[in-house]
């Protein structure tokens, strides 16, 4: 009766581990994805819904106060080039995580990384 028992636990805890691999590998192991928006002056101008393309590229946000270059890859997006004064915002580096933002004041532009935030997340 006891080993009985115990081989249905063992089976149970197979059938755990085999669903949770099934899910990492199906999912890449990411459980959610993350996404970039671009606000000009506090409105929404571009959505970029894939930070991990197959090859890093870059687009301009031209303003009437300036020009920025956006660059998404690695999973990241930042300002590679920008000619406001202070390049603050290219200094700024790549952002990754929900919540990080990129802010060029000069231009007001802000670039926001939106998504499911990790669960070590510090509150």
């Amino acid at each position: 009766m006891v080993k009985r028992k115990n081989l249905t636990w063992a089976a149970a805890f197979a059938a755990v581990i085999a669903a949770c691999l099934i899910f990492i590998f199906l999912t890449g192991g990411k459980s959610g994805e993350n996404s970039a928006e671009i606000y000009e002056n506090g409105k929404l101008i571009k959505t970029i819904s894939d930070l991990s393309p197959d090859k890093e590229y870059s687009f301009e946000i031209k303003t009437e106060n300036g020009t920025n270059t956006i660059t998404v890859g690695e999973g990241s997006i930042w300002v590679s080039v920008a000619d406001c004064s202070n390049q603050t915002c290219v200094h700024a580096g790549k952002i990754s995580h929900a919540g990080q933002t990129v802010i060029c004041a000069p231009h007001k532009l802000v670039i926001k990384i939106v998504g499911e935030t990790s669960a070590d997340a510090v509150i």
